[in-house]
């Protein structure tokens, strides 16, 4: 089996900061007076994808490398501004790092995949003390597409261990947004939600049967990855 993880909501308490960080950099890098967090709006809930949704639209242009760098490195200069200032606005999902060496304890393959940028989505984890250096990731350069970026964090996976990705076993997603059940159901693999709320509501709305409020307890999550 093997276990894919997005970060901001799920391995994270970063969406805040990270809507925060956005909406500055895109106002000033794009001349965004106002744009939505609601990243389900847009074509594809990944940085990059979102970034030329916004070029195209507020700009009238087609996006290039340099502004789309320009644009990322602003942001990531602005988180870490933020996390120099306050550090409590990034924070692990209680129980996430625990979880995450429980299930290699197990035998259970582990991988991260994002819709954030490369560069931010470590900077989120390293900032909330979360290592995952050692673990197989995508991200938002890899691809537009969510779902992709799920199956290029498998086949880095299947690489690793060098073996087919057939044989990594059942895969589960873990997320806290809609985008994620979604991209999950779309790749017909399981998915397992981490939220609260009316967060948590939408993922039952969305067909996530199990949702969690943290990692917190173990045996009920590993519980029910063995439904998978």
């Amino acid at each position: 089996m093997i276990v894919i993880f997005d970060i901001d909501g799920t391995l994270c308490h970063t969406s805040g900061v990270d809507d925060s960080c956005w909406c500055r950099a895109a106002e000033e890098i794009l001349g965004v007076g106002s744009m939505s967090t609601d990243w389900g709006a847009y074509p594809h809930s990944t940085d990059e994808s979102i970034a030329c949704a916004l070029i195209r639209e507020h700009r009238n242009e087609e996006p290039t490398r340099e502004l789309l760098d320009r644009l990322r490195d602003r942001f990531l200069e602005l988180l870490e501004e933020t996390r120099s200032s306050d550090p409590g606005q990034f924070q692990a999902t209680p129980g996430a790092a625990g979880l995450i060496e429980a299930l290699k304890e197990r035998g259970i393959h582990v991988a991260v995949a994002t819709g954030g940028w490369r560069c931010s989505a470590c900077l989120k984890l390293e900032s909330a003390g979360i290592s995952t250096h050692d673990l197989p990731a995508a991200f938002a350069d890899d691809a537009h597409p969510r779902e992709r970026i799920i199956t290029i964090a498998m086949e880095r996976a299947a690489a690793r261990l060098g073996i087919e990705m057939e044989s990594l076993g059942n895969a589960v997603y873990v997320g806290d947004g809609c985008w994620d059940v979604r991209a999950a159901r779309a790749l017909a693999i399981g998915f397992l939600g981490v939220a609260t709320g009316k967060r948590a509501e939408l993922l039952g709305k969305e067909g996530a049967t199990r949702v969690f409020p943290d990692f917190t307890d173990q045996k009920a999550f590993l519980d029910a990855l063995a439904a998978f």
